[in-house]
């Protein structure tokens, strides 16, 4: 897997896409997808890891503010 590739995961995944998506896109199998994500965090459904990511960015944007 390439850096390119590793980014563009990362990027489908925060927009909801799921493991099979993802895969397809990149040009990669689906299991070599979810290892990847599983190994960086990023496992379980699309639409969960997006909306993980986005309550993690505001819980860090609230502790910037306090």
């Amino acid at each position: 897997m390439t850096k390119e590739q590793a980014e563009r995961i990362k990027e489908l995944r925060m927009q909801g896409k799921g493991y099979k998506a993802a895969a397809s896109a990149v040009g990669l199998s689906r299991d070599i997808v979810r290892n990847y994500c599983r190994a960086n965090g990023m496992e379980g459904y699309g639409e969960a890891v997006k909306l993980n990511q986005q309550r993690e960015m505001a819980e860090d944007t609230a502790m910037l503010g306090a």
